[in-house]
């Protein structure tokens, strides 16, 4: 072994630069370049202790130097000898050497092996390499393990023997054995005798000719002597260089020509050549040309022009020099070798063509995963041909440029590819339009698209005929050639990411085919190496090689393939991994079979990503190295900060020694969904599971769904944002998928907790019962989808409490004592397999159990030496940023290449990433499903990037608002294409998206990020980065509306805030614009209001101010309530900046409106003559607000109160109006809490407010008994009246003057409903006749509801006289009343017993289902009934039973938020107390309606649940529950008899 010693004192402190330069050339032996460049940098000892790899690179050394200087360096300052573990003939090794080993012996891939031997990586270097070291490279984690272990295996092995290699990039064509050495220049060979030569080693060595990309392995490697330096005439240089054939030739051919020109003539020829511009290339500088001699000249010419073109420039400009005989000499030569050349590539078989086709469709590898998508151009088939095209299957087709019109129709190639994969048929003239909805509109990334660019004749239309060239030219060519725009166009599929097939099944003779026109339409927007040609036969390629060398100047031959049958692709491409699309996949199915779940019906599956049973296996020879290395990479991955992916659980389960770690919370989510899937009765259940973000959450459910894939049908929902109805058919498709029985589905959805799963919920049952697919009741467990929802939370315990802890369960970001015992066991484990699994932070992170010092001390370590002015820091400081405060963020690979100013290397994926040094070591590359799919950049964890913003405020001084404002300046991120939408979306939802709170449903205030910069710097600074942020996102209301709210709540600018509140709405009329316009003139005039009782001067154009304000508040509310009940089926999300449940507004609206009112009456209160602590002036006030005129208040001697009234009487429509209106919204909102089912927190806050406003209602309007005792005896003429007003008013005050009112009254104290009973006594005997109608009704209600809270008070009438008064009124009114309350009664009162019918009956509920649909349809938009009363088990009014009365048997043991959870899944139905007291009645289903049957009579009633019903509309005997809602019966707990 090798050691090397060093001379100078530890103390490196004390060095000076010549010191490190003696050190440096002494003993690291590296060049004296090298050493020169530490000395012109002044690279002190005290400067060198400081030094890492990345300074040393920063100085422009190479890799190979930079890494043996750092391991030098590294053991001087541990003040010991450096020392080598390997033998000392590897530290020989030259860097040819070293790249020959890897290729050789190692067998990694050539570009690796060039890569290294670029970077100056001897024998010396590669000794100190690391496995980072590599993987800083470029090279990938498996490979270098592979490199790393097979440089210590060399200690137990013979030295290897190592053999020249071909160099590759002069390999572009097929090579003479002497080509690849030295050539003798100054002695040229006379054309016969090279071509001699070339003939011989043709015949001999075909086969060992190698290819542009062709891997010779050791097997095939190709015998060459040692190269030997020779000289190049009259120079002093050594080139060492491989020559093509046809280049050698020409370049003799132009030598021979120049050679016989006069000194004055190759001057001339020189000048010329110079000023050459008619070739697409630049022309040859001057520079290159002096001093050259015919030889130099002839080969610069070759190397510059290429052979072909290098004889038209000599010819060229011998003619402009008048030397016509050389040019016509060189003409002749010309035209011989072009011939010569075409009959021997007829004829000679181009070696290894099998590889090369690996090579063009993998950049060099054995997978067609390199790219992601591929486009291919075809022209016509033959019947024959398809059964050797099912490599078409196999690959991952963006479109298919189709030009056979017969295509489609049987026998054509169109019709064979879908037989088993899916593709929609479409036209060119159908890309054309806004990319996002071309998009969406054709299913683009997620199915391919077949194009017809040439007629299609199974049509049958002369639309769709085929054209002629001509006619093609005319009509259809510039509706390809978009088409061709678009599909290159970046927005649509990146650059490099995508390969173009030319698959040429029959000849294209002439420039005049369609298919030469589109190859030159992919030229204009392509490098012609991202197309490649693959023909039926050599003259088909032959021809099209022509005709592009001739008409675009370019030699296709090393991007075709030519020679090898369509049987021999076929064969060579399906033989190419991976191999999960040709293994069988499988599905569980009912009696623990198994099904196949075929490509084609994965297609149809956009939505779902399909765990099969048989995941993961047979897709590799698991004995094999490349296994070997795929498991260390994805293992790397995930540890690193990763997302899981099946695999990991799949090699877990192969080595059962190294288990996958099982969270603490494992075994209760197994338990959950199995007993959900057991025990409950809905078809489709939702299950949350609650954690803190990168806790390990989602891995968790991921690893459940793992082991249940055996027992359901497992999903994972690939984008949350595809519409719910479209996901919920595929759900259902997957349940029935190859059986005739259902299978139970699970599925996993990753959400927010701002997004509402119920939507899907719903969907999935609406498409079970649509599907109508008959389901026996042995089956109906089995016709379940249990939905996994995984809940991004940053309070995941709260939200787990708030919810019914049955159906739910949370982790957060804490270790139990087991599971760090675990994670402690796993590292131990990759110690074993992985180098510094020390360095997989997000691993290590939840190993020390989320320890924030460590996080800390990590960021701190890294950003040490931050840069804020080079590039790669800036953009990893806009990464922190995102990654803080958006969840799920990243920046598209493809952004960050042009952000950096780099250029697509087709095999370099992880250019960016060593570009990203020294913080490569916290990012990942992560695939996202959006958009087709593409690579994104990201921090490796939450916390990390949150430590890491930290620590640039810490020790960079850079505040977040700089990096906020930085990031928007840039328009690189605000451009419309595809990949950056998401960023956009990313970067508005960091400024306008606002957490829930701990605590309830409501949010913040503001975004995270708007708190942290107002806490840091205030208005100021928001207000710059909203009004920056309002131009970069001019189509988006939710910036503007977020500013506008920040303004009102925060800085009390009402001006400045209602400027933008009305800019939002300008942009989007909804709602939620209207509605924050309304909450400002709100809290302005409410400021307005504070701000007056502090002052004690009256000011009565204050008075003015505040109406004008309250009137444009109330418009806004109007206008927003307006616009929610206009909106039957939102076509979009509500912005994330108001308090509103999703997809409904609700009746937010009416609450304001309420509010702006109670406000104004306030105000008014306050005026002087006005005042309601007078009661003769509140008198005054009651009575204006009734209508009646403010003249008589008018005195000449008091100013102010004249001005007062004059601005009352100048807003007298509106204030006398208000109050009609309060009641109106009373009444509203009275039906809207009576009969509908409340959805969440926000509706019982609302019932809050309106219930405070009612009482401010009754005390302003409501006289108090004392009150009307003293009117009476004032106006004893008028007792009648006043007797029926003050009944009235008792009515209103006590929210009984309505049916909704008085239903409410079930869950209040029976004194009260006592009084109002007997106050519609005396009312129904008084009063017209159509008043009277409404009053019997509202007396029968009132009775009813006595009868459950006092059934023994005396106003109780019996339900033989309730029962005749209804019918009497039904008489009167008939089936068309306007109101549902009558018929309502109708079914309380005349609901058939089991023994007697009522024929009637059927005509009630007709009657009630028109009238409700008709005065409630506002209120039902969206929204379930509820019913407050069931059928019971006995007769008369005891056969009623009141949901308060239910609940009473519950209540106080069980908490109201547990018991309302049993009622909204109805579990409550199970309840022995319900089951005791209610009628379970019989009926059918028939056509999928509902029936109660009562003898011959059937009764039509609505399924409470819609997953209640089996689809399939099967006829069926069923029981189930009465409930009675306001717009019929509903039907609870629906059971069949089978």
């Amino acid at each position: 072994m090798n050691q090397s010693t060093t001379r100078k004192s530890p103390l490196i402190e004390k060095w000076t630069t010549e010191d490190v330069h003696q050190w440096l050339t002494a003993e690291v032996k590296v060049q004296q370049s090298c050493a020169d460049r530490f000395t012109e940098e002044e690279v002190s000892g005290a400067c060198l202790v400081s030094f890492n790899k990345t300074d040393i690179l920063d100085f422009g050394i190479k890799h190979g130097p930079a890494v043996k200087i750092t391991a030098y360096l590294e053991s001087l300052k541990k003040a010991c000898k450096h020392q080598s573990e390997f033998p000392e003939y590897v530290e020989k090794w030259t860097k040819e050497q070293v790249s020959q080993w890897l290729v050789q012996h190692v067998n990694v891939y050539s570009k690796y092996a060039e890569r290294l031997q670029g970077e100056d990586v001897s024998g010396d270097c590669l000794v100190c390499f690391r496995k980072q070291d590599l993987v800083d490279l470029g090279v990938k984690g498996g490979p270098a393990v592979k490199i790393i272990s097979a440089l210590k295996q060399l200690n137990q092995k013979p030295e290897p023997t190592l053999q020249p290699i071909t160099d590759q990039k002069e390999a572009a064509k097929p090579t003479e054995p002497g080509n690849a050495q030295a050539k003798e220049i100054n002695c040229p060979e006379s054309y016969e005798n090279t071509e001699s030569k070339r003939d011989g080693t043709v015949e001999k060595d075909s086969k060992q000719i190698q290819l542009p990309f062709d891997k010779t392995s050791e097997k095939e490697e190709i015998q060459q002597p040692k190269p030997q330096n020779t000289r190049v005439r009259n120079k002093g240089t050594v080139v060492q260089t491989t020559v093509s054939p046809d280049a050698s030739r020409t370049t003799v051919e132009i030598e021979k020509i120049l050679a016989d020109l006069l000194k004055e003539d190759l001057k001339k020829f020189i000048f010329n050549l110079r000023l050459h511009t008619e070739s697409k290339r630049e022309p040859i500088s001057q520079s290159k040309l002096e001093d050259k001699d015919s030889m130099d000249i002839a080969k610069l010419m070759t190397n510059h022009y290429g052979s072909e073109k290098a004889r038209q420039v000599a010819i060229q400009t011998l003619k402009e020099i008048n030397q016509l005989p050389l040019a016509r000499q060189l003409e002749e030569k010309t035209s011989q070798l072009m011939q010569m050349t075409l009959s021997k590539e007829s004829v000679r078989k181009e070696a290894n063509q099998g590889e090369k086709l690996k090579t063009l469709l993998s950049c060099g590898g054995n997978s067609l995963d390199n790219y992601d998508k591929f486009i291919v151009v075809v022209n016509k088939s033959r019947p024959e041909q398809l059964h050797y095209l099912q490599f078409l299957t196999k690959l991952k087709l963006f479109c298919v440029l189709d030009f056979d019109p017969n295509s489609a129709a049987s026998g054509g190639l169109c019709h064979s590819y879908r037989e088993s994969r899916v593709a929609n048929l479409h036209i060119p003239p159908q890309f054309q339009g806004q990319t996002e909805s071309v998009i969406k509109n054709l299913n683009l990334y997620k199915q391919t698209s077949w194009v017809f660019c040439n007629g299609r004749h199974d049509l049958n239309s002369d639309s769709n005929m085929e054209l002629d060239y001509k006619n093609w030219l005319r009509k259809s060519c510039r509706d390809v050639e978009q088409l061709v725009s678009f599909i290159c166009n970046p927005e649509v599929l990146p650059h490099g990411r995508y390969l173009i097939i030319f698959l040429l099944l029959s000849p294209v003779d002439t420039e005049k085919d369609p298919v030469f026109d589109i190859y030159k339409s992919f030229v204009k927007h392509n490098e012609e190496e991202n197309i490649i040609s693959v023909c039926e036969s050599q003259s088909t390629y032959l021809k099209w090689r022509e005709l592009i060398k001739e008409k675009c100047d370019f030699d296709i031959e090393h991007l075709s393939i030519n020679e090898l049958t369509l049987s021999e692709i076929n064969g060579t491409i399906m033989a190419m991994g991976p191999f999960s699309q040709s293994s069988v996949r499988l599905l569980p199915s009912s009696g623990s079979s198994t099904v196949v779940l075929t490509q084609k019906d994965e297609d149809l599956l956009t939505a779902l990503d399909v765990l099969c049973t048989n995941q993961c296996e047979n897709i590799y020879d698991e004995n094999s190295s490349e296994f070997r290395e795929f498991r260390i990479s994805v293992e790397e991955e995930f540890y690193r900060g990763g997302k899981v992916k099946w695999w990991n659980f799949y090699f877990c389960d192969k080595d059962k020694e190294k288990p996958f770690i099982k969270r603490d919370k494992y075994e209760n989510l197994m338990k959950l969904i199995r007993s959900q899937w057991r025990d409950s009765n809905d078809m489709c259940v939702l299950l949350n599971l609650f954690h803190h973000p990168g806790c390990g959450g989602t891995t968790l459910a991921m690893h459940v769904m793992w082991d249940l894939r055996h027992e359901f049908r497992c999903a994972v929902l690939k984008d949350n944002s595809m519409p719910k109805t479209e996901v919920a058919i595929q759900v259902i498709k997957l349940m029935k998928l190859e059986s005739e029985k259902p299978s139970p589905v699970l599925l996993l959805v990753d959400s927010k907790e701002t997004d509402n799963p119920y939507d899907l919920v719903i969907s999935i049952r609406k498409a079970a019962v649509e599907e109508n697919f008959s389901v026996s009741a042995d089956d109906a467990p089995n016709c379940k989808v249990i939905i996994l929802n995984c809940v991004r939370s940053h309070s995941p315990k709260q939200q787990y409490r708030q919810h019914n802890q049955t159906q739910n369960q949370f982790i957060t970001a804490s270790l139990t004592p087991q599971e760090q015992k675990d994670f402690e066991k796993k590292l131990k484990e990759l110690e074993e397999t992985h180098d510094k699994p020390e360095n997989f932070y997000s691993f290590m992170i939840m190993k020390n159990n989320f320890d924030q010092k460590y996080i800390d001390d990590l960021a701190h370590n890294t950003l040490e030496n931050f840069d804020f002015s080079k590039k790669e820091s800036e953009l990893f400081a806009f990464l922190a940023l995102l990654n803080t405060y958006v969840e799920e963020s990243e920046i598209s690979l493809s952004l960050c290449e042009d952000f950096l100013g780099m250029k697509f290397i087709r095999w370099r994926e992880d250019s960016v990433l060593e570009r990203m040094n020294p913080y490569s070591n916290l990012l990942i590359i992560d695939r996202i499903q959006e958009s087709g799919g593409y690579e994104g950049l990201r921090i490796l964890h939450q916390t990390i990037a949150s430590a890491c913003l930290a620590e640039l405020e810490r020790s960079c001084y850079k505040k977040v608002s700089e990096i906020t404002m930085q990031m928007l300046h840039y328009d690189l991120f605000f451009s419309t294409f595809v990949v950056k939408n998401r960023l956009m979306r990313s970067i508005e939802r960091m400024l306008i998206e606002r957490q829930r709170k701990k605590d309830g449903d409501e949010r913040e205030l503001f975004s995270p990020l708007v708190h942290k910069i107002h806490d840091q710097q205030g208005r100021q600074t928001i207000q710059e980065i909203f009004v920056k942020a309002s131009s970069r996102f001019v189509t988006s209301a939710s910036i503007p509306q977020a500013l506008a709210r920040y303004l009102y709540i925060n800085e009390r600018d009402f001006p400045e805030a209602l400027k933008w509140a009305e800019k939002a709405k300008d942009i989007k009329e909804n709602p939620y614009t209207f509605d924050t316009i309304g909450q400002i003139h709100k809290s302005n005039l409410k400021s307005n209001m504070d701000k007056e009782k502090q002052e004690k001067s009256l000011n009565p154009e204050d008075l003015d101010t505040n109406i004008k304000i309250a009137i444009n508040g109330m418009k806004a509310f109007e206008r927003a309530q307006q616009l929610a009940d206009k909106e039957d089926e939102p076509q979009e999300e509500p912005p994330d900046d108001e308090d509103y449940p999703r997809k409904s507004y609700n009746v937010y609206g009416y609450v304001r409106m309420l509010e702006i009112a109670f406000l104004v009456f306030e105000i008014l209160s306050r005026l002087p003559f006005f005042d309601e602590h007078n009661p003769m002036k509140k008198k005054y006030l009651q009575s204006f607000l009734r209508g009646n005129k403010l003249n008589t208040l008018c005195d000449e001697d008091n100013k102010i109160t004249n001005w007062y009234v004059k601005i009352i009487n100048e807003h007298e429509r509106f204030l006398v109006k208000l109050k009609s209106d309060v009641k109106e919204i009373f009444d509203i909102l009275n039906c809207y809490f009576a009969y509908i089912k409340g959805v969440c927190e926000f509706d019982s806050m609302n019932h809050r407010i309106v219930c405070d406003h009612f009482k401010k209602y009754v005390h302003l309007f409501c006289s108090t008994p004392e009150e009307m005792t003293k009117e009476k005896e004032h106006q004893s003429n008028l007792t009648l009246k006043l007797d029926v007003h003050e009944q009235k008013l008792f009515l209103e005050k006590n929210q009984a003057d309505t049916f909704s009112g008085i239903l409410q009254h079930l869950d209040k104290p029976a004194e009260k409903i006592e009084m109002v009973t007997e106050c519609y006594a005396f009312l129904q005997k008084t009063g017209n006749q159509k008043q009277n109608v409404q009053m019997k009704i509202n007396y029968i209600l009132s009775n009813i509801v006595l009868y459950f809270l006092k059934p023994k008070s005396k106003h109780v009438k019996s339900y033989r006289f309730l029962s005749g008064l209804l019918s009497e009124t039904l008489q009167d009114i008939g089936l068309w009343h306007p109101l549902p309350d009558p018929y309502y009664l109708a079914l309380l009162l005349f609901w058939p017993s089991p023994t007697e019918e009522n024929t009637e009956i059927g005509k009630y509920v007709t009657a009630i289902r028109k009238s409700s649909h008709k005065h409630l349809s506002k209120l039902f938009n969206k929204r379930s009934t509820i019913a407050r009363l069931y059928l019971g088990k006995g007769e008369g009014l005891k056969r009623l039973v009141s949901k308060p009365k239910l609940d009473e048997s519950f209540l106080p043991k069980m908490p109201r938020d547990t018991l309302a959870q049993l009622w909204w899944n109805g579990d409550i139905f199970k309840e022995k107390a319900i089951i005791n007291r209610l009628h379970r009645v019989s009926g059918t289903i028939e056509q999928g309606a509902v029936y109660a049957n009562y003898g011959q009579q059937k009764i039509l009633v609505r399924p409470a649940r819609l997953s209640g019903i089996r689809s399939g509309f099967s006829t069926e005997k069923v029981s189930f529950y009465i409930g009675f809602a306001i717009n019929g019966p509903l039907a609870y707990d629906i059971k069949y008899e089978n």
